[in-house]
């Protein structure tokens, strides 16, 4: 999928095979260099070797994380 589709897809929240999350999901980074911070997600970067995120931290930064660094939280 082309990256401006795929950004597209990606905020209208429509269904891509492969990613867990939605846009302005709540998460968590469980690990990498972020770990144990929350924040929202901003945009889909890449699909491959795996999904990759523009997360907003609550400190207002914006840091790209994989999909394998995150987990979901709850409101």
């Amino acid at each position: 999928m082309q990256r401006e589709k795929l950004a597209e897809a990606f905020l209208s929240r429509t269904p891509i095979a492969g990613v867990m999350f939605e846009h302005n999901d709540y998460v968590k980074v469980v690990s990498g260099a972020h770990s144990e911070k929350f924040g929202s997600l901003v945009s889909l970067l890449e699909l491959t070797p795996e999904p990759r995120f523009v997360v907003e931290l609550e400190s207002g930064f914006d840091v790209e994380v994989l999909q394998s660094e995150l987990a979901s939280v709850c409101n």
